[in-house]
């Protein structure tokens, strides 16, 4: 599972329209990390970090190394001492790259962090998000908590963020073991936004101009999201953002040419807020962990400082987490922008790309873009930072 941090946090743009001690793994983990390392090597790259990262119990570790190399590998250790020293010698120096849920769950504990968390407590958040899933994918559906997985390099970020008000909510980014055949076609915000927002309506949920051409890209929505292109910090080229956003934004999505479909049993954590308006002196963390101004606050000079936000498919299960957890709308004072990408050359627009943001003005949800130039009186937008 992947991990990131997302913080809402206020910003405008004028637009149109140390070390930390970790828990110790087991002699038995060093083992299989090792082993896997040096034994599987048919297992791909991306597979064997997996592999290591999914390590949670003694039980479980034990039942890997069969996997990885057979009970032939236990005799290898009891009998090969030059292998048990250079076993004992990679324990000792060993750093884990990503900590378990037990582990995290301990990290909170250890550094009195839950009491920052709105729920007060790290399980009971997750237990929430299980409940709020269990509606959309049914009462049999569980967070399976051997999936989650934080890398340790981002614990500082979140360790900041907690402490500094922007983040007070661990949201769970999850999709069930089975889909349907249109469903495994999808993006994932259009995965999202068709099983978690839509069924909302039922209980009077408004998503705005949900039908037509109202936006000033004339997309229709689901054309819109069919084009949201979730990016990183590091994609950009930071100045040249500054010097030509448009062609800029243009040139990453064209590099990640067609976006993946939605992964069917996915699971990551979100560190973020749960705030209904993010409040405009809202401090502002970067990936590193580092408290950063913006230059005037904009959305440009956030990226230029590896500020991460919220990507459009977290911020459509974070509004659907609110309004049914009791009738509020996400944002109904303020914009917020996503770090979706989204182009619009063949709508004749000018100019021809945009940055997803959203709002609940009038009590309708809306998902829309704007364009990072040309000021607009009294407009107030929010980045809603994902520490990832």
């Amino acid at each position: 599972m992947q991990f990131a941090t997302a913080e809402r946090i206020f910003l405008k743009n004028s637009f149109c329209c140390g070390e930390t001690d970790w828990p110790s793994p087991t002699a038995t983990i060093y083992f299989i990390e090792r082993c896997a390392m040096k034994k599987v090597a048919s297992r791909p790259i991306e597979g064997i970090i997996e592999f290591v990262k999914q390590m949670g119990t003694v039980h479980e570790a034990e039942r890997m190394i069969i996997e990885a190399g057979g009970m032939s590998i236990f005799q290898w250790a009891i009998t090969d001492p030059n292998f048990r020293y250079d076993l004992v010698a990679f324990a000792n120096d060993y750093v884990p790259s990503a900590l378990n849920y037990a582990a995290l769950l301990k990290w909170f504990q250890d550094n009195k962090l839950e009491r920052f968390l709105s729920t007060g407590s790290l399980e009971k958040n997750i237990k929430e998000q299980e409940i709020f899933y269990q509606r959309f994918y049914g009462k049999s559906f569980r967070i399976d908590r051997k999936k989650i997985f934080v890398d340790a390099w981002r614990l500082p970020a979140i360790k900041v963020g907690l402490k500094a008000g922007s983040i007070n909510i661990a949201l769970l980014k999850a999709t069930p073991e089975i889909q349907s055949e249109v469903e495994i076609q999808m993006t994932e915000v259009e995965f999202f936004f068709d099983r978690i927002m839509k069924p909302l309506k039922e209980n009077s949920f408004r998503i705005w101009a949900e039908e037509g051409v109202d936006r000033w890209t004339n997309l229709k929505l689901a054309e819109f999201l069919r084009r949201c292109s979730p990016t990183e910090p590091e994609d950009f080229d930071a100045e040249a953002f500054k010097k030509d956003w448009a062609k800029e934004i243009i040139r990453i999505i064209k590099k990640k040419r067609v976006l993946p479909n939605v992964t069917t049993g996915a699971l990551e954590i979100i560190f973020t807020s749960n705030l209904v308006n993010i409040p405009s002196d809202q401090i502002i963390v970067n990936k590193n962990g580092e408290i950063v101004t913006p230059d005037d606050r904009s959305y440009v000079s956030a990226i230029a400082k590896n500020v991460r936000v919220l990507s459009n498919a977290e911020g459509i299960i974070l509004a659907s987490q609110l309004f049914a957890k009791d009738g509020t709308y996400l944002a109904p004072n303020t914009w917020e922008w996503r770090r979706d990408l989204v182009e619009h050359q063949d709508k004749k627009t000018s100019p021809f790309a945009s940055v997803a943001i959203v709002d609940s003005g009038g009590h309708e949800f809306g998902l829309s873009s704007a364009v990072l130039t040309a000021p607009m009186a009294a407009a107030v937008c929010v980045l809603p930072y994902n520490f990832g």
